[in-house]
């Protein structure tokens, strides 16, 4: 599974999204947000974005006309280091298959 990495744009939250909240840890500000898969990519530069961060509101709370989107994604899909000939030349034995316990 890929990991998903990218920005939001802070000063895109539309401030009636933003939820206070009284924590353990004192008030704190929420917004309720939504990651979804673009249907086209986007790509700028060498990057090619995938995926979307918006604003999540409440169906009643949503204002017609408002964009809530508010940052993009990519994939970040970590490369699998292969072992080099010399790393398997020079491990260990471990014997025929039948030793094993299972």
């Amino acid at each position: 599974m890929a990991n998903l990495y990218g920005s939001i744009c802070l000063s895109d939250i539309p401030r009636e999204v933003m939820k206070k909240v009284m924590t353990s840890k004192g008030e704190k500000i929420f917004v309720n947000i939504s990651i979804g898969e673009k249907k086209e990519p986007i790509t700028f530069g060498n990057r090619t974005y995938t995926h979307y961060v918006s604003c999540a509101p409440k169906k009643d709370e949503r204002v017609e006309g408002v964009f809530y989107g508010i940052g993009d994604l990519m994939e970040s899909n970590p490369t699998p280091v292969a072992p080099s000939p010399e790393d398997v030349n020079n491990a260990e034995h471990l014997g025929p298959a039948d030793d094993l316990p299972f």
